[in-house]
């Protein structure tokens, strides 16, 4: 009995720990093997888009991706720069268009204005398969352009801040931005901005497809210098041409642009003017389960839907933002949450300068 000897405890400790490490090992490995899937996957989808049998369907693809900062390189994958250039759009950015006839605009007073109810109307936007928010603006004397700070030193402000900072009560993303490989900090604007009828940013020779309101409020659209821009009494305004160059002039005198509108479908952000005045601020979401985007053509449609006379197309994508009674309400597209941005259109409590319509 005295030489009867026991098992160790020692080495079941040992053995019990031996399980944790094929775990962590099974586990990392499943991992690993679920992220190539997904990469797989991912690539196999890219190439099926740009390589299918539908060309449609891959000009769309092609052209949502060409539109996007960071996600641009997706476009060449599968396909040579000679089918790349067969989906470019027509640069426009260098083309005269109509000039907007500003007596087409017969603006209402400020009883008319009054006697219509609440000056802003928010309305839900469903056309086809597009989904967003409408701010439709009764005095067009209550919007301005909002601006971030100083350009190129000061980051971009978020939209809700920049509406607070003007003690606005709703407004919309505006002009384009630096924005390379979509890390900008929308600090530095692209083009032209011109605010209380100063140019403060852009040069007066360089011709810009310009987006703004004149002192009257009355919405001017078109390619034009700078220094013409302030000749034709530009009080707030930016510009926006998309990376393939087209202008951002959509419709001029009730009448759609003859330009090449695009097939890429993302989230876009507008504005335009009916004839009595009324401003229609349009943000449609996108690159999501319940709607991918919208064409520029659905754009267009949308504002004439709407009784737009004059619209000007804005900066969209992940940028694309609507601000109401100090919330966003529409559905950012940045899985980083809203973007920073250095201008935007901002509706005021009530008009600027003498208070009158």
């Amino acid at each position: 009995m005295e030489n009867e000897s026991y098992p160790s405890e020692t080495p079941v400790a040992e053995s019990a720990s031996r399980p944790d490490g094929h775990l962590v090992g099974r586990v990392l490995s499943f991992l690993g093997v679920t992220l190539l899937c997904v990469v797989l996957t991912l690539f196999g989808v890219i190439f099926v888009m740009e390589r299918g049998s539908s060309p449609t369907l891959t000009r769309m693809f092609v052209s949502s991706m060409r539109e996007t900062s960071a996600l641009r390189w997706i476009a060449p994958l599968f396909l040579t720069d000679d089918e790349l250039d067969s989906y470019l759009l027509t640069n426009t950015g260098d083309v005269q268009t109509e000039e907007v006839n500003t007596s087409l605009i017969r603006v209402a007073d400020a009883r008319a204005i009054s006697d219509a109810g609440e000056n802003v109307e928010v309305i839900d936007i469903a056309y086809g398969n597009c989904k967003g928010k409408l701010l439709l603006v009764r005095d067009r004397k209550s919007v301005i352009l909002g601006t971030s700070g100083e350009f190129g030193r000061d980051p971009g402000l978020l939209l809700t801040d920049m509406v607070a900072k003007y003690d606005g009560i709703g407004g919309i993303n505006a002009g384009g931005f630096v924005d390379n490989n979509g890390l900008g900090n929308g600090g530095t604007p692209q083009g032209l901005v011109i605010e209380d009828g100063q140019l403060i940013y852009g040069n007066p020779s360089v011709r810009y497809a310009v987006v703004g309101l004149d002192a009257d409020g009355i919405l001017i659209v078109g390619n034009m210098r700078g220094s013409e821009a302030l000749e034709k009494g530009v009080r707030w305004g930016v510009s926006f041409t998309t990376h393939d160059g087209v202008a951002s002039s959509l419709i001029i005198n009730g009448q759609v642009q003859t330009q090449d509108l695009g097939a890429g479908v993302n989230p876009r952000t507008a504005i335009g003017q009916r004839e009595d005045g009324t401003l229609l601020l349009l943000c449609l979401d996108g690159r999501s389960f319940d709607t991918f985007g919208a064409t520029v053509e659905d754009v267009c449609n949308i504002m004439l839907q709407y009784g737009a006379v004059n619209a000007g197309n804005l900066d969209g994508g992940s940028s694309s933002t609507m601000v109401y009674g100090g919330e966003i309400i529409n559905n950012c597209a940045s899985v980083t949450g809203p973007r920073r941005i250095p201008t935007g259109f901002i509706v005021l409590k009530e008009a600027y300068g003498d208070g009158e319509a």
